[in-house]
């Protein structure tokens, strides 16, 4: 029998071929289409793809059992369920949230089902989860945690003085909102790579993640210096923070 991580990780590379590579956009557009006959149709084409995808890896990596069937009628059917719902909800169309929630609740569809059949949810329980509860697992999960969003706070009141100046100056803060929320969120990539460059102690590579910042271009000259100034901040923040946890691993 193949080893059952490999067949975990062949099933997530089955949705990702089901859900990406087989789905077109016109299949796409008929899910949420207003019809109800179109939608439920394309919603179900979709979901039988993936639950044949998950019959065929599973049937490949183990022996025959209607276990086996059964588990691949509960991927295909919660895709079905978490499609329908997705399509037909206003505010999800391009939305970036319901697309992650989306990806995720498959995601973890796929584990519990993976975790039913090989009886890994025997070996979940509170014990478990105290021991996987390290003092170095905490750490590296309370850096992560504290260079998201409280350090994006934080920057916003670093650059709250030179912005409120700028809008006095130019008065078109409605038309900077959008490059704000762009920037925050390169902000929070940028410092979600360079801490985990920091724990690997690839402190080279981190250069190369600066150097991207140099492509930008404004025409208005005193944005360089806001980004600059807010590039800065941020990293010296993850700086900090990542050298303290980085501290706390070898301590």
């Amino acid at each position: 029998m193949t080893d059952h991580f490999v067949i975990l990780t062949l099933l997530i590379l089955a949705h990702v071929v089901g859900d990406f590579y087989l789905q077109t956009s016109r299949s796409i557009k008929s899910k949420s289409s207003q019809g109800a006959k179109t939608s439920i149709l394309a919603n179900l084409r979709h979901a039988a793809s993936h639950t044949l995808l998950a019959l065929i890896v599973l049937l490949f990596t183990s022996s025959f059992e209607f276990t086996l069937i059964w588990a691949s009628l509960v991927i295909g059917g919660t895709h079905f369920v978490i499609d329908l719902i997705k399509s037909h909800l206003p505010k999800c169309k391009g939305s970036l949230l319901c697309f992650s929630i989306d990806q995720l609740l498959h995601f973890i569809v796929i584990l519990s089902v993976w975790a039913y059949l090989f009886g890994y949810f025997t070996f979940i329980n509170i014990d478990t989860l105290r021991h996987a509860t390290t003092f170095e697992f905490v750490s590296v999960a309370l850096a992560y945690l504290l260079i998201l969003k409280p350090t994006s706070i934080l920057i916003q009141f670093v650059l709250r003085p030179w912005r409120l100046s700028s809008n006095a100056d130019n008065n078109n803060q409605e038309a900077d909102e959008p490059l704000d929320k762009a920037g925050s969120l390169i902000g929070v990539l940028e410092r979600f790579i360079i801490l985990t460059l920091i724990l690997m102690n690839q402190f080279t590579a981190i250069g190369f993640v600066i150097a991207a910042k140099s492509i930008l271009r404004f025409k208005d000259e005193s944005k360089h210096e806001y980004v600059l100034l807010g590039t800065v901040t941020s990293l010296a923040i993850v700086l900090l923070i990542g050298l303290i946890t980085q501290l706390l691993l070898t301590y």
